[in-house]
């Protein structure tokens, strides 16, 4: 009879780890080799809140493979941020396989508070001190955006053309209602109207060095129109550097750009999965020294260590054209849900 090599004898590692967050629910998904084949009494995904409690996943037993067993498994989680990774137990030992990646889970609903079904985040999170929030409590009538209620909080790109001279920056295209800020995308009086707000953080087009952004957004399909919520050089200068998430034409699917330093018209990194901008979506920049991560939705889209910024740099919704601009006929709608800004406290 073949005997079960020792887990001492085999390697583990995973090709594969994400998690999907809806409401409070999370489903994980790993795959799991091991060289050479191993038993694991226990094997799926750890996860730990920023407390480090534990939230793992449900586990079952499993033949670790050489060609590699998938496994994916949900449960529910409180309101937090969670760092997760593939676990195994073998031979009476766990082993922590492959890096380790984040979800955020909003918090609860309350009343009409979460428009987008996610609740905005409020409080620090580990290294990260919470700086700026808005859900759009207050209503601004289409026009008159950004009023008293939102002078402090929001300025914008206004009364010029975007990089393509195609779309005119308005603020007047955006309006607040039942907890959302509305965009209305479209061409009047043979102009294309866009907007491009940016939150005061420090000062208005004042900056910081290292943050954490995130936004609950939607949009209708448009074709010719794109965003580009962008971080950008304080100074204005380029080759400073320029991170891009999310971007996109709002008929097609979600990017994440982190331009070449001192050479900006390259990419040094690009990363996406396909996911379209209609639905609602969280996107999330982390920068910290030496390190970008964007995260879609609760799972790790990408991360790169090359090129990163480390100049002050501001954060704008940078609604415009595409290289080629909308039809006249093309009209609708980009909602913001939230968004929430933190500084870097390591």
């Amino acid at each position: 009879m073949a005997v079960a090599p020792a887990a001492s004898a085999a390697t583990l590692s995973r090709s594969t780890l994400s998690a999907t967050v809806s409401g409070s629910t999370v489903t994980a998904t790993t795959k799991i080799a091991a060289s050479p084949a191993v038993w694991a009494s226990l094997a799926g995904i750890c996860a730990r809140d920023a407390d480090n409690n534990h939230y793992d996943f449900p586990m079952s037993a499993a033949t670790l493979s050489t060609s590699g067993v998938t496994l994916t498994k949900s449960r529910t989680f409180p309101a937090g941020t969670y760092t997760y990774w593939a676990c195994a137990k073998t031979d009476g030992a766990w082993t922590a396989i492959g890096a380790t990646q984040k979800f955020t889970v909003g918090a609860a609903l309350s009343g009409s508070a979460a428009p987008s079904g996610q609740a905005m985040p409020v409080g620090d999170l580990p290294g990260w001190k919470q700086v700026f929030t808005d859900d759009f409590t207050t209503s601004v009538p289409r026009g008159s955006f950004p009023g008293s209620a939102y002078s402090s909080k929001w300025t914008g790109y206004d009364g010029f053309t975007d990089s393509y001279g195609i779309a005119n920056y308005q603020n007047s295209a955006i309006s607040t209602s039942g907890g959302v800020m509305d965009v209305y995308l479209r061409t009047e009086n043979g102009k294309v109207i866009t907007a491009a707000p940016s939150p005061i953080v420090t000062a208005p087009w004042a900056g910081q060095t290292y943050g954490r952004y995130t936004m609950r957004f939607k949009s209708d399909s448009l074709s010719g129109y794109k965003l580009a919520s962008l971080l950008w050089p304080t100074s204005g200068n380029w080759n400073q550097g320029e991170v891009d998430f999310p971007e996109g034409g709002l008929d097609s699917t979600i990017y994440a750009f982190n331009h070449c330093l001192n050479n900006p018209t390259h990419n040094c990194f690009w990363a996406t999965n396909g996911t379209k901008f209609t639905g609602w979506h969280t996107a999330t920049i982390e920068w910290s020294p030496g390190k970008l991560a964007f995260y879609l939705d609760g799972a790790t889209l990408g991360t790169t260590t090359t090129s990163v910024p480390t100049a002050p740099m501001r954060w704008i919704l940078q609604l415009q054209s595409g290289s080629v601009g909308p039809a006249s006929s093309v009209a609708g709608h980009f909602q913001i849900d939230w968004v929430s800004v933190y500084t870097y406290k390591g």
